[in-house]
């Protein structure tokens, strides 16, 4: 079974090797480091941050790994 996202690609798209993953699909950092850094850059947002839940309320089917706290 698949680990539920804890993030968000809110801005543009992030490549993990050859997987690319764009703007409002979950992703699952492969570090704490990376997901730090990508953070600091705007680039994903934790699932619960309100850029997301924004995010996800103006697509609500472009993810059904994300939990929305339900």
């Amino acid at each position: 079974m698949a680990k539920k996202a804890e993030y968000l690609v809110i801005d543009g798209c992030v490549q993990d090797g050859s997987n690319v993953t764009v703007k409002g699909q979950p992703y699952n950092p492969p570090s704490k480091e990376v997901a730090d850094a990508l953070v600091a850059e705007g680039r994903i947002a934790a699932i619960k941050d309100p850029r997301a839940q924004q995010l996800l309320q103006e697509s609500p089917d472009a993810t059904d790994d994300a939990d929305d706290g339900a």
